[in-house]
């Protein structure tokens, strides 16, 4: 029985790899990005054929998690150009903080009155929670999408990854504070808001010193075999401790600091005044993991469909919740926008742009993990019955009609068309107007 599964493991994974690998190569000709396959492959062999049990992929659901997530954002941060993460950072954060808590309020608003027995409004604010923030895997692999149709994505790629990377943080701790706001009605908003600001910067701290070290580590040790394999070796307990001694949430900030640290070492040290330059071969590191992300990227979507629950009274309601969602996105992402100064592209994308992902069904199970006795939470069932619709419904929207909508929109933008404002020159030199690219 352990050989048959380990087969069936080892297909599965082989199968993941090929069917990404060929729905990438496919993807001008289909439109449909490779995520859309491999989650579409998780959903045949889960729910409707049942090659796989369930419950054994929910089992590892915190080890994917953590794998992942770390992954990703040291990816992230080993690619994200620092100058352009500076003139972004505001854009990610405002975008970030006013979608969530504008989502958070809504279904606090909304879902007492649809479902008056499920839920009242501190409960609807805790579903609000677990959606109201993008996921840094899922936006991860629709931007892959978004490139091999609309080059030059550069600013608004930083953009929408770096609000990923605030919003996971941010979901995961407002979920823990509003189910303790229910179970220990003294907790305040304040205590909330501090501790959320305080794991943010401790985490940030941990990435940037442990950065540095491993900087000058890898330094050390260029020219010989084996130096970013071993990487991982650093990563996941830089992750796992600044979960754990800092706080939930705070392992994505301190990944993607990590890798940022490493591969812009000299600018980040000149900054606080020491001058030391480092030889580490960029282009080495950032291709070993671009085809760990690859793999990780697939193998995490084709997770999503083996362990996706399809009914049909959830999937109306989630559609439903998906239209309030996307409404609201465009409603603050135009807002946000306009006052921020965003490029037509910028304002574009992030407006379509928007999914949930792992951290969405992972904290739909905060509910049973913190009140099992059901004392607070009568029908703790309906919060992972719900994340699963909106979570793919988001997904499928994002990864497909996103990208299609945004390349038409952004057609005429070569001769401003569409634009919101005429590019005009920054110095002469005929670059185009704040955050265009030349």
């Amino acid at each position: 029985m352990i050989e048959v599964t380990a087969d069936k493991l080892l297909l599965l994974v082989s199968s993941t790899i090929l069917l990404s690998y060929v729905g990438g190569l496919l993807y001008k000709k289909t439109k449909i990005p490779d995520i859309i396959w491999v989650l579409l492959f998780g959903i045949v062999l889960g729910p409707v054929l049942d090659v796989f049990d369930k419950d054994l992929f929910l089992s590892i659901s915190p080890l994917m998690s953590t794998v992942a997530l770390s992954i990703i954002l040291f990816d992230a941060g080993i690619n994200v150009d620092i100058k352009m993460l500076e003139k972004t950072l505001l854009k990610s954060m405002v975008l970030a903080l006013a979608t969530f808590t504008a989502v958070v309020l809504s279904m606090g608003l909304l879902l007492p009155y649809i479902l008056p027995s499920s839920f009242n409004f501190k409960q609807a604010m805790l579903l609000g929670a677990m959606v109201g923030g993008t996921s840094t895997l899922a936006v991860f692999g629709i931007i892959g999408g978004i490139e091999r149709l609309i080059p030059r994505i550069e600013s608004t790629k930083v953009i929408l990854m770096m609000e990923s990377v605030v919003s996971d943080p941010i979901c995961i701790i407002t979920s823990v504070t509003i189910i303790r706001m229910i179970m220990l009605p003294d907790v305040s908003l304040g205590e909330s808001i501090l501790e959320i600001m305080t794991i943010f910067i401790l985490s940030s701290c941990m990435g940037f010193i442990v950065g540095l070290i491993w900087a000058e580590v890898l330094n050390r040790m260029r020219g010989r075999s084996l130096n970013y394999i071993v990487t991982l070796a650093i990563l996941f307990p830089v992750y796992i401790a600044s979960e754990r001694i800092i706080g939930e949430g705070g392992g994505t900030m301190a990944a993607l600091v990590f890798g940022l640290t490493i591969t812009n070492y000299r600018y980040l040290v000149r900054k606080i005044g020491i001058d030391r330059n480092l030889k580490i071969d960029k282009t080495q590191i950032r291709k070993f993991h671009d085809e760990m992300t690859f793999f990780i990227k697939a193998f995490f979507f084709v997770y999503i469909g083996l362990i996706v629950t399809i009914s049909l009274e959830y999937a109306k309601l989630g559609m439903l919740i998906i239209g309030v969602i996307l409404v609201i996105r465009f409603i603050v992402a135009t807002l946000v926008g306009r006052t921020l100064d965003f490029t037509r592209e910028e304002l574009v994308l992030t407006r379509l742009i928007f999914a949930q992902g792992l951290p969405a069904f992972v904290m739909s199970q905060l509910p049973f993990i913190f009140d099992p006795h059901r004392s607070y939470f009568l029908e703790p069932e309906i919060y992972p019955n719900l994340c699963m619709p909106i979570v793919l419904g988001t997904v499928l929207i994002a990864a497909i009609a996103g990208p299609l909508i945004a390349q038409r929109q952004l057609k005429g933008r070569e001769n401003g068309k569409n634009h919101r404002n005429p590019p005009q020159p920054l110095d002469g030199s005929g670059r185009e107007g704040p955050g265009q690219e030349p």
